[in-house]
């Protein structure tokens, strides 16, 4: 990992005490400074020393970098095989300007096509591509194509915005079917929502730009709202790869014929390479939108991976659309050792070989770390047959855009008893379709036995069980932990799934242990879970520490657990700022804002910031229960109800936003309406025990006790395992005078949570 440049030594200046050494000093000053202007015009070309500027303080200006770079173009005399396997790549194709040699097929002749409840034009009008469709007003204009994102298996146009952006638009063309498609689907999305092409969820300078085209900085200014978005050059180049390499370039113009060798490139090593591929193919946040290769992917990009959400299934089968890295980091190839390049020609971005041949080139006891394989005796199927494909059991397919069909790089295992018990899809039945998964695991089991019953099953079972709440897994998580075996990356996800059971002693010594460990992912992923106790003085110094951890996405989230008392002149407060400006242009990223400014109580600010997201994404539920909380955070519970009543109604088959919404009425002193939202929650969802329990709460205040006994009946039936709910239990009952029953009460809450002092209290208190 890239560690902080050491700050240059200055030299303090040597007075001259003797008159005869003055020329001589003055002299050597001379040479001293031409030599410093020398070596800063060289060190500034310099990849190592730009990264080191660039971590000690504000990126660097535009000029200065693009500077450094040279184009493809100049890479081909010297490298032109590279270069022609690279020019038709999808790499190389990623982005360029429309051109009719190219893209006349999908314009002319002009068609009409049905997506959702809308209807568009794709035609040549003076020769100049154009789509008709629906623009930011809900009515019908052509929009004049300017850029095609993409080439195979389909095609996403740009076309102009307004501030500086370029929007992409959702209709896409399919080359093979010469065919024009939502790459929503049914989703029929409209005008004035947040994906729809108009909106900031497809604005090109942000969620496109950097991953299609060279050292793209995307220059948002928040004042204005607007885009000054520059780049080194159009589409995924040589650079893009290998760095800005303008100095080799001039070295090689100037030396080359002289011998020698030159001192400009850096080659990267095998983590540096996965670092740079996946700076693209990952699903991640954006730190500082300007990594380059040689850089940490940590210093720039928070992973996504597996955690509470359903973003991957619990064995880490990719679900969302969530690119290769993540699940490629937790697989067993990465931890045997296996780096991109060992399977992927990097110019041509294909495969090395065809089929199992590239497979085999290791499973035949060429490599250490490789089982051998004789796929006759281990696929069970014909030679000739599909399922005789390793990716096609190993490396399933998963279609996004409605097109593309991606690979899971988790190298999993199909294990149809994990679909029949947990619903987490396997490949035997993406094959055979027709058939049932309890079919699969009849041939499955006959065929491997014991085989399947494998660690990664149990984890897989352990993270399920996480996500339900089960108490039982958090003994199974501590565990995972402690298991040497485990990748960095499953560990991370134990952590991240650990946060339901911080206030566990042992949970939280886990926790702080785990902010030491060798990997950032799994640093920050500490950080994030001892959030909720930052008050704690151990906790709260711990994440202190981290403030100067060497990687950045353990200092960012270390700043913004610690937002409210972090130091914004400080070096990571800066960098934070820095950070929440980058991220500014979204909603999100102006919810962050909001809540910086909260936690410092400046509520003015806060609000102004909330109101732009809302007014930015005004359709997404989920981003209304987040500035619900921050309302509520700030003492404004009857914005946190408006909030959330928009969020409900948004959201209509959703439990938590009527839950949520019930507690801000009873917060607000509204009763009624308090019973009402939460009845609505558990009419929806008859097992969100919370629920129950505060529906309880709130008939037992409005005087219907027996009512209140009906849910704290239902919420205990709902988890068994909360010792609040026989507890509450227990007091109403002492309010009705029926202290048997509430000492029966008392003594379950003791049986789930022996240690449980209200109910030990109460018990001592009416023995």
């Amino acid at each position: 990992m890239p560690k902080p440049g050491k700050k240059r030594r200055e030299v303090a200046p040597t007075v001259p005490t003797r008159r005869s050494r003055r020329w001589f000093w003055a002299l050597l000053c001379c040479v001293i400074l031409v030599l410093a202007v020398f070596l800063t015009y060289k060190k500034s070309s310099n990849p190592s020393f730009t990264k080191s500027q660039e971590q000690n303080g504000a990126p660097l200006p535009d000029a200065t970098v693009f500077a450094m770079y040279a184009g493809s173009d100049s890479c081909r005399a010297c490298h032109q095989s590279e270069f022609d396997r690279w020019s038709t790549s999808h790499h190389g194709l990623a982005e360029r300007p429309v051109d009719l040699a190219k893209d006349r097929s999908a314009f002319d002749p002009p068609r009409t096509f049905h997506h959702g409840s809308r209807t568009s034009q794709a035609l040549l009008s003076n020769q100049t591509p154009e789509v008709i469709t629906d623009d930011r007003s809900g009515s019908q204009s052509p929009q004049k194509i300017l850029r095609v994102i993409g080439v195979d298996p389909l095609r996403q146009f740009l076309v102009a915005g307004e501030g500086g952006r370029l929007q992409a638009l959702e209709l896409a063309y399919d080359p093979n079917r010469n065919q024009w498609f939502d790459v929503y689907g049914n989703e029929d999305r409209h005008p004035g929502e947040w994906g729809h092409w108009t909106g900031r969820g497809m604005t090109w300078n942000t969620m496109c730009a950097a991953c299609h085209n060279t050292r793209v900085r995307k220059n948002y200014d928040p004042a204005t709202d607007t885009y000054h978005t520059a780049m080194a050059q159009m589409s995924v180049s040589c650079e893009s790869c290998h760095g800005p390499m303008a100095s080799h370039v001039q070295w090689e113009k100037k030396y080359s014929a002289k011998g020698g060798k030159d001192p400009n490139p850096h080659p990267l090593s095998s983590a540096q390479m996965v670092d740079t591929c996946g700076s693209c193919h990952a699903r991640r946040g954006d730190l500082t939108g300007d990594f380059k290769p040689g850089d940490s992917f940590f210093d720039h990009y928070m992973l996504d991976g597996v955690n509470a959400s359903d973003t991957f299934y619990p064995d880490g089968q990719i679900h969302d659309e969530d690119y290769e890295l993540s699940a490629f980091l937790g697989s067993k190839m990465h931890a045997a050792g296996v780096r991109c390049v060992d399977c992927h020609d990097p110019h041509s971005g294909k495969t090395l070989l065809i089929g199992n041949a590239l497979c085999m080139r290791c499973h035949v006891g060429a490599f250490p770390k490789a089982p051998i394989i004789d796929p006759l005796k281990h696929t069970f199927h014909r030679p000739d047959s599909a399922g005789s494909q390793c990716i096609n059991c190993h490396m399933p397919q998963t279609t996004y855009m409605q097109r593309h069909g991606r690979h899971d790089h988790g190298f999993t295992t199909p294990d149809p008893l994990l679909t029949l018990q947990l619903g987490i899809p396997n490949a035997c039945n993406r094959c055979h379709a027709d058939k049932s998964a309890d079919w699969a695991n009849e041939n499955a089991s006959k065929w491997y036995g014991a085989k399947l019953d494998r660690p990664a099953r149990h984890r897989a079972m352990t993270v399920a069980a996480a996500r339900k709440g089960e108490d039982s897994a958090c003994t199974g998580l501590l565990a995972l932990l402690q298991d040497a075996t485990q990748p960095p990356y499953w560990k991370a996800a134990c952590v991240n799934l650990l946060a339901p059971w911080t206030a566990r002693d042992d949970v939280r010594s886990a926790l702080i242990s785990e902010l030491k460990a060798t990997d950032p992912l799994e640093r920050a992923s500490a950080v994030r879970a001892l959030g909720a106790l930052v008050e704690q003085p151990q906790v709260h110094s711990a994440l202190q520490n981290c403030l100067s951890d060497s990687a950045r996405n353990v200092r960012i989230s270390a700043a913004n657990t610690l937002q409210q008392s972090i130091d914004p002149h400080s070096p990571v407060g800066k960098e934070y700022l820095r950070f929440l400006t980058f991220q500014s242009d979204q909603p999100t990223g102006q919810l962050q804002e909001a809540n910086y400014f909260a936690s410092r109580g400046q509520a003015d600010v806060a609000i102004q910031h909330l109101r732009t997201a809302e007014q930015w994404d005004s359709g997404s539920a989920s981003l209304r229960r987040e500035i619900a909380m921050t309302y509520s955070a700030l003492g404004k519970s009857e914005d946190a109800a408006t909030e959330l009543e928009t969020a409900c109604r948004l959201d209509p088959k959703s439990a938590e936003y009527p839950y949520l919404l019930g507690l801000a009425y009873a917060e607000l002193g509204q009763t009624q309406k308090a019973i009402a939202s939460l009845r609505s929650a558990v009419r929806i969802d008859p097992h969100h025990a919370r629920a129950w329990y505060n529906l309880a709460l709130a008939l037992r205040n409005n005087g219907d006790t027996d009512g209140a006994l009906g849910a704290f009946a239902a919420a205990e039936g709902a988890d068994p395992r909360d010792p609040d709910i026989p507890y509450a239990r227990a007091a109403l009952l002492l309010q009705l005078n029926r202290p048997q029953e509430a000492r029966q009460a008392a003594q379950r809450a003791l049986q789930i949570q022996p240690a449980y002092a209200p109910a030990l209290d109460l018990l001592r208190s009416h023995n």
